[in-house]
């Protein structure tokens, strides 16, 4: 689980995915493909779903303010079907999904704010303003990341990057705010070094879904 925030293209997930884009039909695919899997969208493949959609309304010539740049696409015919199931896409990940549930750990108002405006770009019979492209923001020399418990910003003055490798799965890392894992579980939280304690480390592993050893 990478860096996130409440904007569909303010996550690694979603970045990766518009990188490796070749051309436009590749985002009906993914919106169909998601739309069919039958178990709950895991965090990386819900922000890929929101992305997705966000591609068409963009296509649409209804882009967010933060669709990356270079990824302007419009004018390609989308069927009314697609649009739908896009529609239908959304809101599966905003009623039953991993990505929902750790936004109702905290307050998921901005996050359902973003997914309104998506609904309604979506639906081109509506009437829409299309926003001011935002400037990227300049990040921070010693940015890590976004606090999956609050979803702001993370330096290397108020967070850690937590990371952890399984033989075959692969690395996971996410990067809290020290003082939101202080707020969740008594202390003591960090060794001399900085680095978590024992039960500190037993709550980033429980929060990243796997089993700590005993």
């Amino acid at each position: 689980m990478g860096a996130w925030a409440a904007g569909n293209f303010s996550n690694d997930a979603a970045l990766d995915f518009v990188d490796d884009l070749g051309d436009f039909r590749e985002v009906e695919r993914t919106v169909t493909e998601l739309a069919a899997v039958d178990e709950e969208l895991e965090v990386d493949a819900a922000s890929v779903a929101l992305a997705a959609c966000d591609m068409l309304a963009a296509n649409l010539g209804r882009p967010p303010a933060d669709l990356p740049n270079g990824r302007r696409y419009k004018g390609e015919a989308v069927s009314d079907g697609v649009l739908e199931i896009a529609k239908a896409l959304v809101a599966r990940v905003r009623q039953s999904s991993e990505l929902a549930e750790l936004w109702a750990e905290g307050d998921p108002s901005d996050w359902h704010a973003v997914l309104d405006d998506l609904v309604l770009r979506l639906t081109p019979s509506a009437a829409y303003d299309s926003p001011t492209p935002q400037e990227t923001p300049t990040l921070p020399d010693d940015f890590i990341g976004y606090c999956y418990i609050c979803f702001k910003m993370v330096t290397k003055r108020n967070g850690i990057l937590f990371e952890h490798t399984e033989e075959g799965a692969g690395t996971c890392s996410i990067h809290p705010h020290r003082k939101c894992i202080e707020d969740q579980i008594a202390g003591p939280h960090w060794n001399a070094d900085g680095s978590p304690t024992a039960q500190t480390r037993r709550k980033l592993l429980n929060d990243m879904g796997i089993e700590p050893d005993t």
